[in-house]
C-alpha cells in the first residue's frame, strides 16, 4: 500500500523525506561537555559544494541535481585516502529495501569494507517497512548506536535531535566541510533538508529529484505495432485499451494510482505542494486533480488495469511486468537497472520509458518530482574527537565513483565477488548476495549512472534523466519543517488514499472527492499548510 506524503500527494508511489533549511553562521562557541555550541545557520551558507575529485564523466548532466553517467569503470582505481580510523568499533542503525545480507563474520565483502575503514562497522538494520518501529524502540531504549538513520516522518523531531544527537553545523557549514571532501560532493539541495531550527543535524542520503517513471515493455508494443510515446491523453488511453487482452490474462498496467499520477503530470500538476506569493495549495485541492481522478476512474471502468492492481504489492506489479502480463509499470527512476536485470532472462525483452506528454494542446506537462534526500544519518551526542571520527567514517563511505573504496563497497573483491570484463566489474551470484549490506543507507557518494558492461542501458537512463529534469519544477517545501505533517499526515493521508481508491473502483461517486479533501483539511491539512507558509515566510 502506498502513502500520501507532502512529496507525493498525487502519485501512486510514495516518497519519504525529512525537511530542513539552509546554513549561515551567526555564532559559535564551546560547551562544558567538549561539544561545540549550536552554530546558527540560515539561508546564506550551506556546506560549500565541491565536485568530487574523481574521473571525468562520459555523460555530464546539464541540470541541477542530475547525476553524471559513466560508460566504464576506470582501470586500476586508486584509493581516495588512507583508512580514516585506526581500530575500534562503530555502531549504526539503518534500514534496507533488500533482503538480509550474510552476517559480518560470514561476509568477506563486509570485512573488506571494515579493513578500508580502519574499524569494525557494526550495522543493525530493518526492512524499510518496519523501520519506524525499530527506530522508535531504539530511541525509547536509550542505548543509542553511534550513527542513526532518520527515515520518514518523525514526531517532535527538533526536540529529539537537540536532546539526543549532535549539532554538526560547526563541522559542516560553509568551508568547514572541506575536512570531509567526499561529503562536500553531495548535492546542495540535499544538505538543505538536513537543517532544522537553524542547525545542520545529519548527513543526507542524497537522491536525484526524479520520482517515478513509466517503464514500457517495448518488445510487446512492437509486436502490435504500437508506439511507446503517445502524443496526448487520448492516444495514451487508446494505447492502454489496445494492450489489454483479458481473455489471455493481459492488462495494460497494474497500478491505477500510478497512472493517476501520470495523468496529473500531463495536466501540469506537480506531485507536491504549489506555492504562489507565499500561499501554499496542495495539488489534491486543484480542479485539474479532480479531472485526472475522473479520467483514471474511466480507465478502471474500461478494464485496462490488472484486477488485483489496487491491492497488489510493488513486487507483484514488477513480476507482472517482467512476465508481460502488464506491459506498463510505474517504478522509481533509480530502479531503472533492476528492470533490465529482471528481464535479462526473458526472450526478446526490451525496455523503454514513457515521458509525460501534454494532456491536450493547451497543457504543458511536468515530470513528478522525487525527494532530494531519502534519509539522513545523525550522530549521537559524543565527545568532540569521537564526532570527528564518526564524520570521517561517513566521509569514507561517500568516496566517489572511480575510487578503489567505491569499488569495494559496491562490488567487493575481484575473483571472489566479481570478475572484470575489460575494466568493468561484473558481480557473480555470491557477490549479488554479499553486497546487500546497507552501507549506502548510512552514507553514500553521489549517485551515478553506471551499468557495468551495459553501455546501452547507461545511455538510455541518462537520456531519460535529462528529459525528465527539464520537465521538473521546484519543490517549495524543501528546507521547511512541519510538526503537523510529522504527527498527522500519515493518518489523514491514508484516509484520503482510501477514499481515492473507493472512487477509482466505483464505490463512491467522484463528487465525494470534495468532501474527502475537506476532511483532510480539517484533520490537519490546513495546519500543515500553515506550518509551511510560516516557515516559508521566515526563510
Amino acid at each position: 500500500m502506498t502513502t500520501l506524503t507532502r512529496r507525493s500527494l498525487i502519485q501512486g508511489v510514495s516518497a519519504a523525506a525529512l525537511t530542513g533549511g539552509a546554513a549561515t553562521i551567526t555564532g559559535c562557541g564551546q560547551s562544558d561537555g567538549g561539544q561545540p555550541e549550536s552554530r546558527r545557520v540560515g539561508d546564506g551558507e550551506l556546506p560549500t559544494f565541491a565536485e568530487p575529485a574523481t574521473v571525468k564523466p562520459d555523460l555530464v548532466s546539464e541540470h541541477t541535481g542530475g547525476t553524471h553517467g559513466y560508460l566504464s569503470y576506470p582501470a586500476d582505481p586508486k584509493p581516495a585516502a588512507e583508512p580514516p580510523l585506526s581500530g575500534g568499533k562503530i555502531t549504526a542503525l539503518t534500514y534496507t529495501f533488500d533482503p538480509v545480507a550474510p552476517a559480518m563474520v560470514e561476509n568477506p565483502l563486509w570485512q573488506k569494507v571494515n579493513q578500508g575503514l580502519g574499524a569494525e562497522l557494526d550495522i543493525t538494520y530493518a526492512p524499510s517497512a518496519d523501520y519506524t518501529q525499530r527506530f522508535a524502540t531504539t530511541i525509547a531504549g536509550g542505548d543509542l548506536p553511534d550513527l542513526v538513520t532518520i527515515y520518514g516522518s518523525v514526531q517532535q523531531l527538533p526536540a529529539l535531535l537537540k536532546s539526543q544527537f549532535t549539532d554538526l553545523s560547526e563541522h559542516l557549514a560553509g568551508d568547514a566541510i572541506a575536512d570531509y571532501p567526499n561529503l562536500a560532493g553531495l548535492a546542495t539541495e540535499s544538505w538543505r533538508e538536513t537543517v532544522i531550527d537553524g542547525s545542520i543535524w545529519g548527513v543526507p542520503i542524497a537522491r536525484p529529484p526524479i520520482g517515478g517513471a513509466m517503464f514500457v515493455r517495448k518488445d510487446v508494443l512492437d509486436k502490435q505495432g504500437l508506439a511507446v510515446q503517445p502524443k496526448d491523453f487520448a492516444e495514451f488511453k487508446e494505447l492502454l485499451i489496445a494492450l489489454t487482452d483479458e481473455r489471455n490474462s493481459r492488462w495494460a498496467c497494474g497500478d491505477p494510482a500510478g497512472v493517476l499520477g501520470l495523468i496529473t503530470s500531463m495536466l501540469g500538476i506537480p506531485s507536491m505542494w504549489l506555492e504562489e506569493g507565499g500561499k501554499f495549495t496542495a495539488n489534491i485541492e486543484t480542479e485539474p486533480y479532480t479531472k485526472a481522478l475522473a479520467d483514471a476512474r474511466g480507465l478502471v471502468e474500461a478494464g485496462v488495469f490488472h484486477p488485483d492492481g489496487l491491492t497488489a504489492t510493488n513486487n507483484q506489479r514488477n513480476d507482472w511486468f517482467t512476465a508481460g502480463r502488464t506491459p506498463l509499470v510505474i517504478g522509481g527512476f533509480v530502479g531503472y537497472s533492476k528492470y533490465e536485470m529482471w528481464g535479462a532472462e526473458v526472450p526478446g525483452f526490451e525496455l523503454a520509458t514513457m515521458l509525460p506528454v501534454g494532456y491536450d494542446g493547451s497543457t504543458k506537462p511536468v515530470h513528478n518530482r522525487g525527494t532530494v534526500m531519502q534519509a539522513m544519518t545523525v550522530i549521537k551526542k559524543s565527545e568532540l574527537d569521537r564526532v570527528k571520527e564518526l564524520l570521517k567514517s561517513l566521509d569514507w563511505l561517500a568516496t566517489p565513483f572511480g575510487s578503489s573504496e567505491y569499488l569495494t563497497r559496491k562490488f567487493g573483491i575481484e575473483g571472489e565477488t566479481y570478475a572484470l570484463e575489460g575494466t568493468d566489474p561484473i558481480l557473480n551470484s555470491r557477490g549479488q548476495n554479499l553486497k546487500l549490506v546497507p552501507f549506502g543507507y548510512i552514507s553514500d557518494s553521489p549517485l551515478v549512472i553506471y551499468d557495468p558492461g551495459q553501455r546501452r542501458i547507461a545511455e538510455a537512463r541518462f537520456a531519460y534523466q535529462e528529459k525528465a529534469l527539464a520537465m521538473t519544477g521546484p519543490d517549495p517545501t524543501i528546507g521547511l519543517y512541519s510538526e503537523a505533517e510529522a504527527t498527522k499526515n500519515a493518518q489523514i493521508g491514508k484516509a484520503l488514499e482510501d477514499h481515492r481508491r473507493e472512487i477509482l473502483i466505483g464505490r463512491k461517486p467522484l463528487a465525494s472527492w470534495a468532501d474527502a479533501v475537506s476532511a483532510w483539511r480539517k484533520g490537519g491539512g490546513d495546519e500543515i499548510r500553515s506550518d509551511y507558509e510560516t516557515a516559508f515566510a521566515a526563510k
